[in-house]
């Protein structure tokens, strides 16, 4: 599926498993947009974040999913480190597992949605939204990402209709938009940020897609630098 198109991602769900919600919590929704200041903020703006490719979600990249073309910013981390310019790791050395196995936390890395809607349509449908945040540009698939559960982690979606969706990042490090949680529509494009604490990553530019990974991949695709990077 190519990036920009109407179909979107999963991060979590199954290969198996039907109707039965996948995930642990449900998106909760704000009508406004919290401000974050710091470093690691890839707004033109801001003032902090290192040069680099268009941005996105992870601070670069180009057309894509949660991803996009026309951001400014690039690899603003903490310390102004370019996460993308470091070498393919698993920086935390744990990975799924446990194949097809219904959980909110499989397959990190993985365009679940373009995999679901091979295997299991259904699921496909609910999920218009998934992806993964990793700690640097360029991890393997299963590789586990960021622990947003520890770290406090959220992947904020402010959708067409000006709708802010925030999306918590689990402990495998993937975040998703679940319908048979929430049940209104997500209206495209959508724009995203990643944030933590007071940094964050921010996406300028409106994408039609949410399926993150299939852009945001190890190598990058459709533009995209690699993987959604955490601020």
């Amino acid at each position: 599926m190519a990036c920009g198109d109407a179909g979107e991602g999963t991060g979590a769900g199954s290969a198996s498993g039907g109707e039965a919600s996948s995930s642990g919590e449900g998106p909760t929704t704000s009508a406004t947009t919290t401000n974050t200041t710091g470093t690691g903020v890839d707004d033109p703006t801001s003032g902090s974040g290192s040069t680099g490719g268009s941005g996105d979600a992870t601070g670069s990249g180009g057309s894509g999913d949660a991803g996009g073309s026309g951001g400014a910013g690039g690899a603003g981390g903490a310390g102004g480190d370019d996460p993308f310019a470091l070498a393919p790791v698993c920086s935390s050395d744990e990975h799924w597992t446990m194949g097809d196995h219904e959980s909110p936390l499989m397959h990190p890395g993985m365009a679940c949605r373009t995999c679901h809607s091979m295997k299991e349509p259904r699921i496909a449908t609910r999920l218009p939204i998934v992806g993964t945040v990793y700690p640097t540009g360029h991890e393997p698939d299963d590789c586990l990402g960021v622990d947003g559960e520890a770290e406090d982690v959220v992947v904020e979606i402010t959708t067409a209709d000006a709708r802010v969706i925030q999306l918590p990042v689990n402990a495998s490090g993937n975040f998703l938009f679940d319908t048979f949680r929430d049940r209104t529509p997500i209206t495209f494009p959508i724009t995203a940020r990643v944030v933590k604490g007071d940094k964050e990553r921010k996406m300028l530019a409106p994408q039609m897609s949410g399926d993150c990974n299939s852009c945001h991949s190890q190598d990058g695709a459709e533009g995209a630098p690699g993987r959604i990077v955490a601020p």
